[in-house]
C-alpha cells in the first residue's frame, strides 16, 4: 500500500515538472524562428545576433514584432505577427518552418541574398497580409496554392528569378491591392481579373499573348506591363475597363494597330506606348493610315476630273413614279453640256494613249531581257553574263560528306580543324558554259546566289588590296551555315585565306547604310578581335570579308582533343586556359570601353590563332542583318547545333555527332534555341547590356577550369557559402578538370580565385556581376607560382 502511495507521488511530481518546463523555455514561435536562423549561411550585419534560445519569447529580437493574442498567463500569450529584415544582406534559403508561424501577418525579407524556391508552407499562412521578398535570388514558380492567402493585401516578389506562369487564382484575392512581380522570368498569358488591385506591375518579364479584355477594375491606379512580349491590338474592351486617372505603361512590347480613343489612354504620356513598332494613334506621334474603303467619297464639283463626272448618281431603291414638273426640271439640271462631253472625250483619249505607251515600254524591257538570257547571244552581250555563279552541287556535297575534308591552305600553319562539319567545295562555273537552262540548274543544284549585275567590293581597313574577280576565282570551303548566312573559307590563287560571310537577307537596303555599319564595326581594332577587311555589296548578295584564323574555334579545339582519345573534353594545359581567359576578357573589356555589346559570346565565337591567342568573332553581326538586334534575335532559328552546349562528363559522343564551325559560324541563337552561355535577362527582348557578355564570359571561364558546362544545380550549389576557406578550396579543386588535376597541386589559392570570378560573373542578378574591366584586373593578378 505504501508502495502505491509513493508511486503516485512520483508521477505527480513528474507531471508538475513537465508542465513547468515550457514556462522556462522559448515558446513555439521562437523555436520556429530559430529554425529560420539556422538556414542562414551569412549574417554580415549581425542582425540575428540577438536571437537567443534562452529567451522566453522572441518579441525582443531584431526584426520581430509580437501581438498579445493568447490567453493571459500562458507561454503563447505573445505571438509573432511580423518579421521585417530588409537590406540585411542575409545569405541562405528561406526555411520551411517560417510558414508554420500561425499568426504571421507581415513578412518582409526584401533586398537580401535568399536563394532557392519559395517554401510551400508560406502559402498556408492564412493570416498573412504582406509578403515582400523582392530583390533576392528566389527561383522556381508561383504555385496555385497562393490563392489560399485570402488575407493578402500586398505581394512584392519583384527582381527575383521566378519563372512559369502567373497563377490564375491570384487574380481572385479580394483583399489584394498591390502586386509587383516585375523583373522576373514569368511567361504565358496575363490572366484576367485583379478587380480589387490598385497597383499591378508585371513589367520586365517574358509575358506573351494578347491583352486580356477584363483586366483591372475601378480601383486601379497604376498598371505597368512594359518590357514583355505582349502582341496583338489594344482592344476597346480593355481600354474601357481602365479608370480615367490611372497610369498605364504598355511600352516595349509587340503591340500593333490603333490605340483606342479612350480618355484613360489619351491621358497617358507618349513614352508609355513607345517601343511598339506597329502601334499608332494618339498619344503617339505616329498617325494611323486610313484605309481606302473608309475614305470620303469624292465630291462632285467642278474641280474634279471629267472622267469621274460621268459616273451616274446613286440610284435610289424606291422607283420614281412621279413625273411632276419639278422632277423634269431636276433631270434637265443633271444633263451634261456639250463642252463637258467634249472634255470627257479628250480625257479618255489621253488616258488610253498613256496606257498604250506603258504597255509598249514593258514589252521592250521584256524583249531586251529575253535577248540577254539567250545563250546564243552570249558572245555579243554585255559583260554581265561573264559574272560567275557560285553553286553548291548536291552530288558534290554527298560525295564530300563521305570523306574527311582536306581544303588546301598554304597560308595556315596548321590544317583546318578536323572537327568541323564536312567541308563542301564550291564550284565556280561560267553561265555561258552551262548546257542546261536556269530552271533545270535550280532543280539540280543548290544555288548560293548570282548577281546578274556587277556589285561593289569595298575594303575598309586601308591595308588590303582585293579585286572582285580575284575573290570570285578563289577556292571556297563551307565552314558553317545558319538560317541567315553562310561562312566559308576563301583561298586566293596566291595562297592568302579569308573568312567570308555571305548574308542572304538583310534589312539594310542602301549601300551607304551597309557600308557605314561595316566601317563602324571595323573601327574596333584590338588584338583579341577578328579584323574586318572589307565587304561586297550586290543587289541580292552581301559578303563580309574577315581575317581567317587558322586554329579554328575554342569549341572545335575541344572536339579535336576528344577525338585524339583524351580522357577529358579539354586537354589544354592550365597556363593555356588562363591565357585564353585573359585574352577573351581583354577583348570584351575593349568592346565595352567603346560602348558596345557583343551579345553572343560562346566557344564557337572564340577563335584561336597559331599561338593559342583567343580572337573574338561575330561582333556587330546583328547590325548587318537587321535594323535592330531584336528582329534578328527573335526570328533567327539557327541550323547549327552547338557542340559546347552539350559537353558534360556524362556525355562522350563522337565528334561527328556534333558538327561545329571552326571560324565564326553562328549568329545569335533565337530565344527558343538559347545556349547555356546566354544570360536569362537577354531573352526578355531588352536593350543589349554589357552584363550579358559578363555572364557568357563567366560560363566560359568555369568551363575552362572544369572542362564542361556546369549545370544549373552546380551553379546554385556554389551560392551556398562554404563553412571555411579550406572547404571552399577543396570544393573548387573537386570541380576542376581531371586532365589538369596534377597542375592544380599547390595552386589551390589561384584556382579558387579563378572559380570565384567565374561564379560572380554568372550571378542571376546582373547588378551583382563584375565589369569586364574588373575581371581583367583579377585575371592579371592570378599566377601559378
Amino acid at each position: 500500500m505504501g508502495f502505491k502511495r509513493s508511486n503516485s507521488h512520483c508521477f505527480s511530481f513528474l507531471l508538475l515538472v513537465f508542465l513547468m518546463v515550457p514556462t522556462l523555455a522559448l515558446n513555439t514561435d521562437g523555436v520556429l524562428l530559430l529554425s529560420f536562423k539556422h538556414a542562414i549561411l551569412s549574417d554580415p550585419l549581425s542582425d540575428l545576433q540577438s536571437w537567443n534560445r534562452d529567451d522566453k519569447t522572441p518579441c525582443a529580437w531584431t526584426g520581430v514584432t509580437c501581438t498579445e493574442i493568447g490567453l493571459p498567463g500562458t507561454p503563447d500569450r505573445l505571438r509573432v505577427t511580423s518579421l521585417v529584415l530588409p537590406n540585411s544582406h542575409l545569405l541562405g534559403s528561406i526555411s520551411e518552418d517560417l510558414g508554420h508561424i500561425q499568426h504571421l501577418r507581415h513578412l518582409d525579407l526584401s533586398s537580401n541574398n535568399f536563394n532557392g524556391i519559395l517554401p510551400s508552407s508560406i502559402f498556408n499562412s492564412t493570416e498573412l497580409q504582406v509578403l515582400s521578398l523582392s530583390g533576392n535570388l528566389i527561383s522556381g514558380s508561383l504555385p496555385e496554392t497562393i490563392g489560399a492567402l485570402a488575407s493578402l493585401q500586398l505581394l512584392n516578389l519583384s527582381h527575383n528569378a521566378l519563372a512559369g506562369k502567373v497563377p490564375e487564382n491570384l487574380t481572385a484575392l479580394q483583399n489584394l491591392s498591390v502586386v509587383s512581380l516585375k523583373g522576373n522570368y514569368l511567361s504565358g498569358n496575363i490572366p484576367s481579373g485583379f478587380d480589387s488591385v490598385e497597383v499591378l506591375d508585371l513589367s520586365s518579364n517574358l509575358l506573351n499573348g494578347s491583352l486580356p479584355l477584363d483586366l483591372g477594375g475601378v480601383h486601379l491606379n497604376y498598371l505597368n506591363l512594359s518590357y514583355n512580349k505582349i502582341s496583338g491590338s489594344i482592344s476597346p474592351e480593355f481600354a474601357k475597363k481602365l479608370p480615367q486617372n490611372a497610369t498605364i505603361d504598355l511600352s516595349f512590347n509587340n503591340l500593333s494597330g490603333a490605340i483606342p480613343e479612350s480618355v484613360a489612354l489619351l491621358n497617358q504620356k507618349m513614352e508609355f506606348f513607345s517601343g511598339n513598332i506597329d502601334l499608332c494613334g494618339k498619344p503617339l506621334k505616329t498617325l494611323c493610315a486610313v484605309p481606302s474603303t473608309l475614305s470620303t467619297p469624292p465630291n462632285m464639283s467642278q474641280s474634279i476630273s471629267p472622267a469621274i463626272a460621268v459616273i451616274p448618281n446613286t440610284v435610289v431603291s424606291t422607283p420614281v413614279t412621279s413625273s411632276s414638273p419639278n422632277n423634269i426640271q431636276n433631270k434637265a439640271r443633271g444633263s451634261l453640256k456639250p463642252g463637258t462631253i467634249a472634255a470627257i472625250a479628250v480625257a479618255d483619249l489621253a488616258g488610253i494613249s498613256i496606257l498604250g505607251m506603258i504597255i509598249l515600254y514593258v514589252y521592250q524591257l521584256k524583249k531586251r531581257k529575253d535577248h540577254l538570257d539567250d545563250p546564243s547571244t552570249a558572245a555579243t552581250s554585255c559583260n554581265v553574263l561573264k559574272q560567275p555563279k557560285v553553286i553548291v552541287s548536291k552530288t558534290n556535297v554527298e560525295l564530300r560528306t563521305k570523306m574527311p575534308p582536306s581544303p588546301p591552305s598554304s597560308s595556315s600553319s596548321s590544317p583546318s580543324c578536323s572537327c568541323s562539319c564536312s567541308c563542301m567545295k564550291l564550284k565556280l562555273i561560267e553561265a555561258s558554259e552551262t548546257n542546261s537552262s536556269d530552271s533545270d540548274l535550280e532543280e539540280k543544284n543548290q544555288v548560293i546566289n548570282v548577281n546578274q549585275r556587277p556589285g561593289k567590293l569595298v575594303t575598309v581597313d586601308g591595308e588590303t588590296e582585293l579585286e572582285l574577280e580575284t575573290l570570285l576565282k578563289a577556292s571556297a570551303y563551307i565552314l558553317g551555315t545558319s538560317g541567315w548566312s553562310i561562312v566559308y573559307k576563301a583561298v586566293l590563287e596566291n595562297g592568302t585565306a579569308f573568312a567570308v560571310r555571305r548574308i542572304g537577307e538583310s534589312s539594310v537596303e542602301r549601300l551607304k547604310d551597309f557600308e557605314s555599319r561595316v566601317r563602324m564595326i571595323a573601327k574596333l581594332r584590338h588584338p583579341n578581335l577578328v579584323k574586318i577587311r572589307g565587304f561586297y555589296w550586290g543587289d541580292t548578295e552581301k559578303l563580309v570579308i574577315y581575317d581567317y584564323v587558322s586554329n579554328g574555334s575554342l569549341a572545335c579545339t575541344t572536339t579535336a582533343y576528344r577525338r585524339s582519345g583524351s580522357s577529358s573534353v579539354w586537354h589544354l594545359p592550365l597556363e593555356a586556359r588562363l591565357k585564353i581567359a585573359r585574352g577573351v576578357a581583354r577583348g570584351l573589356a575593349y568592346i565595352h570601353e567603346k560602348k558596345q555589346v557583343h551579345g553572343n559570346i560562346k566557344p564557337t565565337n572564340i577563335l584561336l590563332d597559331s599561338n593559342m591567342e583567343p580572337i573574338i568573332s561575330d561582333l556587330g553581326l546583328d547590325r548587318l542583318l537587321s535594323r535592330n538586334g531584336a528582329t534578328y534575335k527573335q526570328n533567327n532559328s539557327s541550323s547549327i547545333r552547338f557542340l559546347s552546349s552539350q559537353r558534360s562528363t556524362a556525355s562522350r559522343d563522337a565528334p561527328s555527332d556534333h558538327p561545329t564551325t571552326p571560324t565564326n559560324p553562328s549568329p545569335h541563337a533565337a530565344a527558343t534555341c538559347s545556349t547555356p552561355y546566354q544570360a536569362l535577362e537577354s531573352l526578355k527582348n531588352l536593350k543589349p547590356n554589357p552584363k550579358w557578355d559578363v555572364y557568357s564570359f563567366g560560363m566560359i571561364l568555369l568551363e575552362l577550369l572544369s572542362g564542361r558546362v556546369l549545370s544549373t544545380g552546380e551553379l546554385e550549389q556554389w551560392a551556398v557559402a562554404a563553412a571555411s576557406i579550406e572547404e571552399e578550396k577543396n570544393r573548387a579543386v573537386r570541380l576542376g578538370d581531371m586532365a589538369i588535376k596534377g597542375d592544380m597541386e599547390g595552386k589551390e589559392e589561384a584556382i579558387l580565385t579563378f572559380f570565384r570570378l567565374g561564379f560572380s560573373c554568372v550571378s542571376v542578378v546582373p547588378q551583382k556581376r563584375p565589369s569586364m574591366k574588373e575581371a581583367v584586373q583579377i585575371l592579371e593578378k592570378i599566377t601559378w607560382c
